[in-house]
């Protein structure tokens, strides 16, 4: 029997996380109200299924900023051999669902429509982000454009759980010129300000 989407490790893993993405929202927009476009599960918004919006950033004038979000566990920042270049944990762009299945079509790159990117890392404990970087996603779209495109970029992998993905990986590094700000629990870093 299949297990109901709230079930799978993942989506405990984000949720399990979320608070400690909504804290740091609002350290960055004080006064924001989070509003997250995946609370229905597999019945998500349609800025979430068609452009690769997760969240909403309501700020206190009523203006909003669009999130895509990715958490990471812990062993993605801190074990060399889960990182293409030792040391500089990866940024993981998913560019097809479903790959080599019948259903296969154009993964979160090809509709990535939201404002910002939050890419985090969790503690080893899962109780909050040891290192996290948001992103603006036009310069992110731009940098990779000029580098000849996503699959000029890092290293294609596939992930067989949870629908099958194909992805580039590189270091998150790679991107730098598209940070807006960044934090690691040992040296906190702003590039940027907002």
């Amino acid at each position: 029997m299949a297990r109901s989407f709230n079930e799978l490790s993942t989506e405990q893993f984000r949720l399990k996380m979320r608070t400690a993405a909504i804290r740091i929202y609002g350290d960055l927009f004080p006064g924001c109200v989070m509003q997250d476009l995946r609370e229905e599960g597999i019945k998500v918004h349609v800025l979430d299924k068609e452009f690769g919006v997760d969240t909403l950033a309501v700020l206190p004038s009523g203006q909003w900023l669009s999130i895509q979000e990715k958490y990471r566990r812990h062993k993605f920042l801190v074990n060399d051999r889960l990182q293409i270049n030792p040391g500089e944990p990866d940024f993981t762009q998913e560019t097809m669902n479903a790959f080599g299945t019948p259903h296969e079509m154009p993964g979160e790159w090809f509709k990535l429509g939201a404002q910002l990117y939050f890419y985090g890392w969790a503690n080893e404990d899962e109780t909050d982000f040891e290192k996290w970087v948001l992103i603006d996603i036009a310069k992110y779209k731009l940098l990779i454009e000029s580098r000849g495109g996503i699959y000029n970029v890092g290293i294609t992998k596939c992930n067989k759980q949870h629908g099958s993905a194909q992805f580039q990986a590189f270091p998150i590094t790679a991107i730098k010129e598209a940070w807006l700000r960044t934090h690691h629990n040992r040296e906190p870093l702003i590039v940027g300000t907002l």
